[in-house]
């Protein structure tokens, strides 16, 4: 056995045993000392294929390993020929290559994903690679791009005064910055400490998002940014622009400068009512679908759906929804297309899931819904059949009985009748009356009692008890009276 063999085979990691197991057709699973063994019983056999299969491993793991036990083997090789080099062919010594060298197309097929509220007119610069230039983690580059005549004048003349007295533009120079990958279109993304100059003045980016994470670096949000104020205006003159930014391991971006049209949410919205609506018909097959009890145990005959936007809590004008989502509620299309241009997100509102604006589209059912003169002006219920017919909410059972009730009758005023006689007790006996409490209750302000005094004879009666001193002194008062004269008498709370 060759003991050279055999100590090159001891030698090797992990990765060279297992190439070698798997060159001779053996398993490589099990631990290292296994695979050794193997591997010497493989030297044993002195195959000539595997014997040169274990130097070329050894070779190259100590290339790998960055060792010169290769470099006496091709000095060897190199005596045995012409002693003499050309500086020209073999430049003495050998310049090592650099450790990593970037090199990306400098124009990749890269396409960007496009933005509702600018519509591209004219491309100025077509995504261009960041190319590092060195082995430097800061690196800088240049770009240049022109404008037609055409191009400035429409530019120059689409510009306004906004409400703060700037001047903006309709028609806008927009530079976007995305990651160099061609599988998809790409978002907005910036480079890590990117700094940009238009014309040799900064150009202001969009504020990074505060992190929490340590060590890192906050990223900026994707949004696209516009130089239309930092680009000189004219044909015959080149606009500059000036990128520094951050070398990522494993990451590439890419710049793009266009001409686009800044549009507005009612434009937007214009754009979406011309597209038309989806039929009610087809509005009323979904309600069906949706009501339809064929797989479930408890039959469903309807379900109740607002008609107020989930955004803005009031009636809809346009209700709308994506055709990506599957449920019935709508939502205000102005709402929504107002909000997405303050905020980008294009989420729905009802299921929060993506609802882009090629997907949106106006329901006819429920617009025709809306100008129904059936449905009330301050209603924004209704109930949706399983036959696809609707009805407007009928009214909260609260609501209904306080319709239906009847008006509580006022409480009848209670009135106690005493009889006083000149009897042999001579004690004045009250007579059962609706109190219940013998004409002994006492009253409130509000009611009035009638008391009858009868007396037999014109002699004074005694004294009542002192809980009807009032009454006694109401009946001195008019003991003059003919017998048997009514008097009405008010009492008053104490």
């Amino acid at each position: 056995m060759d003991e050279k063999l055999r100590n090159m085979v001891l030698a090797f990691r992990m990765s060279e045993l297992q190439s070698l197991m798997v060159f001779s057709g053996k398993s490589k699973a099990g631990k290292k000392t296994d695979l050794q063994a193997r591997a010497v019983e493989l030297v044993r056999i002195d195959s000539s294929d595997i014997n040169i299969k274990i130097k070329d491993l050894s070779k190259s793991m100590y290339k790998s390993l960055g060792s010169n036990a290769d470099a006496e083997a091709t000095s060897i090789t190199s005596t045995q020929g012409a002693s003499y080099s050309n500086p020209y062919t073999d430049p003495i010594p050998p310049s090592p290559p650099p450790a990593h060298k970037l090199v990306y197309p400098t124009y990749p097929d890269v396409s960007l994903k496009k933005l509702p509220f600018y519509k591209i007119e004219e491309t100025l610069l077509k995504p261009c690679s960041l190319q590092p230039n060195g082995n430097g983690r800061f690196q800088e580059q240049n770009f240049t791009f022109y404008l037609t005549p055409g191009q400035s004048s429409d530019i120059s003349n689409s510009s306004y005064r906004s409400e703060q007295g700037k001047p903006e533009y309709r028609k806008q120079i927009q530079m976007r910055f995305s990651l160099l990958e061609t599988s998809c279109e790409q978002e907005d993304n910036f480079p890590s400490s990117i700094c940009v100059k238009v014309n040799g003045k900064l150009c202001p980016l969009p504020n990074p998002i505060p992190t929490n994470k340590p060590g890192a670096e906050p990223k900026r949000p994707p949004k696209p940014i516009n130089i239309t104020p930092l680009c000189k205006l004219s044909s015959t003159t080149a606009n500059y622009i000036n990128v520094s930014w951050a070398v990522e391991v494993g990451r590439a971006h890419t710049v793009s400068v266009y001409q686009v049209d800044n549009l507005t949410y009612k434009d937007l919205l214009d754009q979406l009512k011309a597209k038309g609506q989806r039929q009610p018909d087809y509005t009323r097959a979904l309600i069906k679908e949706k009501l339809a009890d064929q797989d479930q145990e408890i039959a469903t005959t309807s379900c109740k759906v607002t008609l107020a936007c989930p955004l803005g809590k009031m009636r809809m004008n346009a209700p709308c929804r994506a055709s990506t989502c599957d449920h019935l509620q709508c939502f205000d299309a102005q709402l929504y297309l107002q909000m997405n241009e303050k905020k980008p997100k294009w989420v729905c509102p009802v299921c929060n899931k993506p609802a882009l604006v090629e997907n949106l589209l106006v329901d006819g059912f429920f617009l025709e819904l809306i100008r129904s003169p059936r449905l009330p002006t301050d209603e924004h219920e209704i109930v949706l059949h399983n036959d696809g017919t609707w009805d407007p909410l009928p009214p909260k059972k609260d609501d209904y009985t306080q319709l239906t009730s009847k008006p509580v009758p006022p409480k009848p005023k209670v009135m106690d009748t005493l009889s006083v006689d000149d009897s042999d007790d001579n004690t004045p006996t009250p007579t059962p009356g609706p109190s219940g409490l013998g004409g002994t209750k006492r009253l409130s302000s509000e009611s009035v009692d009638c008391i009858t005094l009868d007396s037999d004879s014109e002699d004074e009666a005694e004294p009542p008890p002192k809980k009807r001193m009032r009454i006694n002194s109401s009946t001195e008062s008019q003991s003059n009276n003919p017998p048997g004269s009514p008097d009405l008498i008010c009492l008053d709370d104490d």
